[in-house]
């Protein structure tokens, strides 16, 4: 896929997008009124009174769930602007493990982003990267046992951005040993990985899984 189809895919999505976060505002608020006029009833003014507030409540709360997802979408669409763009790396992984949630969530895991401690700045393509960490984040869910937890994680790595994805907590290498190599199940990416100017190492120890992406 070219780069002018990429920005045009994106630039329908985010529209698209868009229109769906105003659907969603005008239901919320359609939600909020039939609420405010429930609470202004005397009680059990009207049949099913109580089931009826319940109802706008719930729709108030799947509306706001929809809008973190419409968002998300929309965050993602924008990423396909431009083939290389300045991104803050922390916003990088947190969107990742938005996106990802559900791979992770029907095999049973929870995925969590944690961030570095300071704003990690780099040039990049951002939709590129995105599919990169995405394969990562595949290959480490598969090597998972169910039930488990995953982390994904921006760091410095030997004063370099870099991404960190392991189980649980456990906190990333402060140096990549020299015999740390690039997982079989991603030598496809080699492409993706000279072009994005990173490199991919497999420190995970006795089957769990543990990649280093580097830039």
């Amino acid at each position: 896929m070219s780069q002018k189809e990429i920005a045009f895919m994106g630039r329908i999505i985010a529209s698209l997008s868009h229109e769906i976060k105003n659907v969603l505002a005008t239901i919320k608020e359609s939600a909020g009124l039939m609420e405010d006029i429930l609470n202004l009833l005397p009680e059990k003014g009207i049949p099913h009174q109580a089931r009826l507030g319940n109802a706008a409540v719930n729709i108030k709360k799947q509306v706001d769930r929809g809008v973190d997802v419409v968002m998300g979408l929309n965050r993602f669409a924008h990423s396909m602007d431009e083939p290389r763009a300045e991104i803050d790396l922390n916003a990088m992984v947190a969107q990742m493990a938005f996106l990802m949630h559900r791979f992770a969530h029907k095999s049973g895991m929870t995925l969590n982003a944690i961030p570095y401690s300071e704003p990690i700045r780099m040039v990049t393509d951002p939709f590129g990267l995105e599919m990169l960490l995405a394969a990562s984040l595949d290959v480490c869910l598969n090597r998972t046992p169910e039930r488990s937890d995953v982390t994904i994680r921006s760091c410095v790595l030997e004063g370099r951005p870099a991404v960190w994805i392991g189980p649980g907590q456990t906190e990333p290498p402060e140096t990549i040993p020299p015999e740390a190599a690039c997982h079989e199940d991603l030598l496809a990416l080699q492409g993706e990985l000279a072009h994005l100017q990173a490199r991919i190492c497999d420190v995970g120890s006795n089957g769990s899984c543990g990649l280093i992406i580097q830039f």
